[in-house]
């Protein structure tokens, strides 16, 4: 008769483990990216940067949803177009996985790419938002200046597959100028027809302190 005495504690028991793991599992909704990056949400956050294996570092420059690319500035310099797919690429932020639409210019990620070739990508990492950077997204909600910027000098180095070009100012340190994708085809053509050693006056929209992105040629040649 003893395991029937206990059994009203043995419910009780069952009864308190199934709200705790209900509360668990409410606690693991999924925030939004908006959320999770703002730092409104809290919880178990880990902080890792350090690169793990197969990873690259870079700075999301630019992406573009309606070729599926994201152009970033890797660490080690230079400019690449990653490829990635809308199921099959996963974006990943304190253990969420989000949609690649939704990296900001400005972030630092880390990606690795597929076996098979060097710019498909399979998964990407934020390390740091941009909004880490730059100040809380409430008041960021662009991460572009208001106003455009006018950059004149000289055409030092140009990468026609990616979009890119280098100014050097007369005074001020060099500048790198991203061709959009939906550029005026005017500006396309200018682009295509740049030389080192062009003499050049753009405006744009810096998208941080190093790095422009072309509004107008103003002066191509």
């Amino acid at each position: 008769m003893a395991p029937l005495n206990r059994s009203p504690l043995v419910y009780l028991f069952t009864v308190a483990l199934g709200l705790a793991t209900l509360t668990g599992c409410a606690l693991e909704t999924r925030p939004t990216l908006d959320e999770v990056r703002s730092g409104r949400v809290r919880g178990q956050v880990t902080e890792d940067t350090a690169l793990q294996p197969g990873e690259i570092r870079a700075e999301v420059i630019e992406v573009d949803p309606a070729k599926q690319e994201i152009r970033v500035q890797p660490d080690n310099g230079g400019r690449r177009v990653l490829l990635y797919d809308r199921t099959a690429t996963r974006v990943v932020y304190h253990g969420w996985s989000y949609a690649p639409e939704q990296l900001e210019s400005g972030d630092l990620i880390a990606f690795r790419t597929g076996p098979r070739r060097s710019d498909d990508i399979e998964t990407i990492r934020i390390e740091t938002p941009v909004q880490t950077r730059t100040g809380p997204i409430g008041a960021r909600r662009d991460p572009l200046p208001p106003r455009s910027d006018v950059v004149e000098g000289t055409v030092e180095r140009i990468e026609y597959d990616t979009g890119v070009f280098d100014v050097r100012p007369r005074t001020g340190r060099m500048v790198t100028v991203s061709v959009p994708y939906n550029a005026r085809p005017a500006d396309v053509d200018n682009f295509r027809r740049l030389r080192r050693g062009d003499y050049v006056r753009v405006e744009g929209r810096f998208t941080n302190p190093d790095n422009l992105q072309l509004q107008a040629f103003l002066s191509p040649r």
